[in-house]
């Protein structure tokens, strides 16, 4: 058996792997209760504003994942990038800093990955992985020291971000989802795209392929910063980080969004809504009294799917 690259994509394939991912979670989700009333009661109970939240959120860093992904370039540390941003918030007075703190942090934070895989070709895979694994570093020293709430004296929690409503999360969310769509209408858009198609194209079309790799990069690391500020930002209490929760995993969600909404801003949103639901089933077997994990579970389905719809679009088994 071996894959072969097709000569014309496959387009259902993405929608197979929507069904394939629904089936599975079906599947967990019955096995986990072990009753079908009890499965029907956590895929149906859904709270409308903690839905509209979490979709926000990751739909928000899904616009990450397609920036970069779509420009052949692996930012996976849209975790750390989140971090960043979130942190960023924590340190501000209002949400206009807040958001601007978030996008110059999670820049930075993705400027050394960026520079590094320009300049020296060093995979970026590897280096935003590692920079996610820092920023959870130093974001705990953040909580510890010069952030800290000395108001809440037995509690080690940093002072509370401001506060966001959903209603302005959304103005936002569109605003960047339109200015993305926009993007990829201007040339600067298509010379992204042919950046997936190897440096060289780009180079043969007069573009520098270093500036268009830094540019991508940092841009994912901007989205992803702003998703994690939005993220702490409308939180109903607690819009503060403690030790144990510096990392959400919303990174990871919005990861498995672009790709399985096909690496398409649209695809993402439409994909971002359907992790927000799995979400909240994980929530609702939680009150069930079922193990936290099963979250993480459920979201990895739909990330692993979404790279077998990827593989499905690009390649066919051939059996022999």
């Amino acid at each position: 058996m071996r894959l072969v690259q097709r000569r014309e994509a496959y387009p259902l394939s993405y929608l197979l792997a929507a069904f394939g991912s629904l089936t599975t979670v079906l599947m967990i989700v019955l096995a986990f209760t072990g009753d079908a009333e009890k499965a029907a009661k956590a895929l149906t109970s859904v709270d409308l504003q903690y839905l509209t939240r979490v979709f926000l959120v990751v739909a928000i860093i899904s616009l990450s994942g397609v920036l970069s992904y779509r420009s052949g370039l692996w930012n996976i540390g849209q975790e750390g990038q989140a971090i960043m941003g979130a942190l960023a918030a924590v340190a501000s007075d209002n949400v206009l800093e807040a958001l601007a703190l978030a996008v110059i942090t999670s820049t930075a934070w993705a400027l050394t990955p960026a520079l590094l895989r320009a300049a020296a070709e060093i995979n970026e895979a590897v280096t935003t992985f590692l920079f996610s694994m820092a920023a959870v570093y130093v974001a705990r020293y953040f909580v510890e020291g010069p952030l800290r709430d000395p108001a809440k004296k037995g509690f080690v929690v940093t002072i509370e971000a401001p506060s966001l409503s959903l209603i302005i999360a959304a103005v936002l969310y569109a605003a960047l989802l339109i200015t993305i769509i926009a993007l990829y209408k201007t040339r600067a858009g298509l010379t992204l795209r042919l950046l997936a198609s190897g440096e060289e194209i780009v180079r043969y079309a007069g573009k520098s392929p270093k500036a268009y790799i830094i540019g991508a990069l940092l841009l994912s690391g901007a989205l992803a910063g702003v998703g994690g500020a939005v993220e702490i930002m409308t939180r109903e209490a607690g819009r503060y980080m403690t030790l144990q929760q510096v990392s959400t995993g919303f990174g990871l969600y919005g990861i498995s969004a672009a790709w399985l909404g096909a690496l398409h801003p649209l695809g993402a949103a439409a994909a971002s809504l359907y992790i927000a639901w799995l979400y909240q089933v994980a929530v609702n077997l939680k009150v069930m009294g079922l193990p936290a994990l099963v979250a993480n579970a459920l979201v990895g389905t739909a990330m692993a799917w979404g790279l077998a719809g990827y593989v499905m679009y690009k390649y066919r088994v051939v059996w022999r």
